[in-house]
């Protein structure tokens, strides 16, 4: 199962910029790809890391700040055959390898650490980002196409997930 960093920015910001596309024309030379809202793909698992594949790879290519490009990386958690794969900005990234830096260095001298400070800038960047994310999806139609179809996926399958546990 994938992870993504900024889940909640995807689904707040896919829905909310879905209706762009709606409401703006657009040629049909300029469609990549055409999907029909709604459809179950025949294997969802398959077809959301696939879109995800998309979706990152595109983001990378327009963003404006390589902070914000998205790296994924595949691991088995210890004791575990399961292979996960974990989604994060680069900014993330960064922020995590120097907070675990700073608690190990903290440990040994002081015994504290500048976990709030990470944290902090972490927001600040995620927030940066969401914005980033928006400008994009407004001027790249396949983008925000591909966010609005991927978050559709995820839908599908939470909410299948769900009825799966009722049983």
């Amino acid at each position: 199962m994938r992870t993504f960093c900024f889940v909640a920015l995807l689904s707040l910001a896919a829905p909310a910029l879905a209706q762009e596309i709606a409401s703006s024309p657009q040629a049909a030379d300029d469609v990549d790809e055409v999907i029909v809202p709604g459809s179950r793909p025949q294997n969802l698992r398959v077809e959301i890391e696939r879109l995800e594949q998309v979706v990152y790879e595109r983001w990378n290519a327009l963003n404006s700040n390589d902070e914000f490009d998205i790296h994924c990386l595949d691991s088995e958690p210890t004791g575990s055959n399961i292979t996960q794969t974990h989604c994060a900005p680069n900014f993330v990234i960064e922020a995590e390898s120097r907070a675990a830096e700073d608690a190990v260095h903290g440990a040994r001298t002081t015994g504290r650490s500048r976990n709030d400070e990470y944290v902090t800038i972490v927001q600040e960047k995620s927030r940066q980002l969401n914005e980033e994310m928006k400008r994009v999806a407004r001027q790249d139609e396949q983008f925000l196409r591909d966010l609005v179809r991927l978050d559709e996926l995820r839908q599908l399958q939470a909410n299948e997930k769900e009825q799966r546990r009722k049983r």
